[in-house]
């Protein structure tokens, strides 16, 4: 189970203190295995379907330690190309992939009330690389309104509904929290 070390990296995680407002879910490649891991709302981990108690740490430089499942590990993290990673455990390195996190609008609770408007938050305190939209600008269900950068990957905000930008709330270039609000859609 390395699978799950090597999709952060500056950030202290501990996720039985975890707390945003989506699922977030990563697809990850070790050495050709696929794995599925998603981390709820609630902190919990869940790996190829299977809940998992995990505590993770950035230590200096590129390394890692993990506490998964009571066994611990240190790995150093190197990246490679993209979404391309080298992790070595225990003096093994292993290829790994891991494709961009992702929060799907159904599952984010941004939106609470469809009539009504509804807030674009950031889901994991990082980086907002680019604000999409303007305001004023129509948007439609699914389109990108912000990327955030979050433990060295790019995610894509879309928006939950279809509506107008109301307001945009933060200022590309700058940090922000997790569950900040990052634009208003009405």
């Amino acid at each position: 189970m390395l699978c799950f070390t090597f999709h952060v990296s500056r950030f202290t995680f501990h996720a039985s203190r975890l707390t945003f407002h989506a699922v977030m879910k990563y697809r990850v490649e070790v050495e050709g295995r696929r794995f599925e891991i998603e981390v709820r709302p609630d902190g919990t981990v869940w790996v190829d379907g299977r809940p998992v108690s995990a505590d993770l740490e950035g230590l200096e430089g590129p390394f890692l330690s993990l506490l998964l499942d009571g066994r611990s590990y240190e790995a150093a993290v190197e990246g490679e190309t993209g979404e391309a990673y080298r992790v070595t455990v225990a003096g093994r390195a292993y290829r790994t992939a891991v494709e961009a996190p992702r929060a799907t609008p159904a599952e984010t609770g941004a939106c609470p009330a469809p009539a009504g408007s509804c807030e674009v938050r950031a889901p994991l305190p990082g980086l907002l690389v680019e604000l999409c939209v303007a305001e004023g600008q129509p948007v439609r269900a699914g389109d990108v309104v912000a990327v955030l950068e979050s433990m060295k990957m790019h995610m894509e905000l879309r928006a939950p509904r279809d509506g107008v930008v109301q307001s945009l709330c933060a200022v590309p270039g700058r940090e922000v929290g997790q569950g900040e609000v990052l634009a208003v859609i009405g």
